[in-house]
């Protein structure tokens, strides 16, 4: 797997801090961001393909302009009280998935799938 830049945006410094500790292995660049403002400027600095954003940070709204601005990234969502609905409400404004914000084996699985995907992806088009 080739390593790739993502963005981490999360209203928990001590959750992003042991977040970012357990991601390092796929990804090239790692930066944090703590707002919307923060997000849009470093995905379209890093040209990051991933994003991982807490909904505690940005509504479903700020989540789907985010979407549109940057199709050729992923948006995985956290939430501490992550559900069936606010998943569906993630997804249908263009995320790829929506996990509880601890629960961070399901997030990592979340973006290793995504990844393998793009790559699978790359590899049919070349």
């Amino acid at each position: 797997m080739r390593p790739i830049n993502v963005v981490v945006a999360h209203r928990d410094p001590a959750l992003t801090e042991n977040f970012l500790q357990s991601i390092q292995r796929p990804f090239h660049v790692v930066e944090t961001a703590s707002c919307l403002t923060e997000i849009r400027n470093t995905v379209a600095r890093l040209r990051a393909p991933l994003a991982i954003v807490d909904l505690e940070l940005i509504s479903f709204a700020e989540l789907g302009e985010l979407c549109r601005e940057f199709p050729a990234t992923a948006f995985v969502c956290t939430h501490r009280l992550a559900d069936d609905a606010m998943w569906s409400q993630s997804l249908s404004v263009g995320a790829v998935d929506c996990c509880v914000a601890s629960d961070l084996s399901k997030i990592l699985r979340a973006s290793d799938h995504y990844i393998a995907s793009r790559e699978s992806q790359a590899v049919a088009v070349a």
